[in-house]
C-alpha cells in the first residue's frame, strides 16, 4: 500500500543502520548477567529472586532471536 505523504512533508526512508551490533551487545550482557547469577540460584531461591536467572536466560534467548533477525535483515538490505 503505497500512501504520498501530505504536501509540504518528507517521506522517511529506513535508517541505514542494520542494528546487528547493538543486538549482540545487549545478548552478551545478558548472557554475562547469567552466568554472574547461576552460582546464586539456592540463595535467590530462599529469597523469592529465582525470577532473576529466568529474566536473564529469557533476555539471552531472545537476543540469540534477535541477532538472527537483525543479520538476516542486513543481508536481505546487502542484496
Amino acid at each position: 500500500m503505497s500512501v504520498t505523504p501530505p504536501a509540504g512533508r518528507r517521506e522517511l526512508e529506513p535508517l541505514p543502520y542494520d542494528g546487528v551490533a547493538s543486538v549482540t551487545v545487549g545478548t552478551i550482557l545478558w548472557l554475562i548477567a547469567l552466568i554472574v547469577l547461576l552460582p546464586f540460584w539456592n540463595s535467590l531461591r530462599a529469597d523469592g529472586h529465582l525470577w532473576w536467572i529466568a529474566t536473564a536466560a529469557v533476555g539471552a534467548a531472545l537476543g540469540l532471536l534477535g541477532i538472527a533477525v537483525t543479520s538476516r535483515r542486513r543481508n536481505r538490505l546487502r542484496r
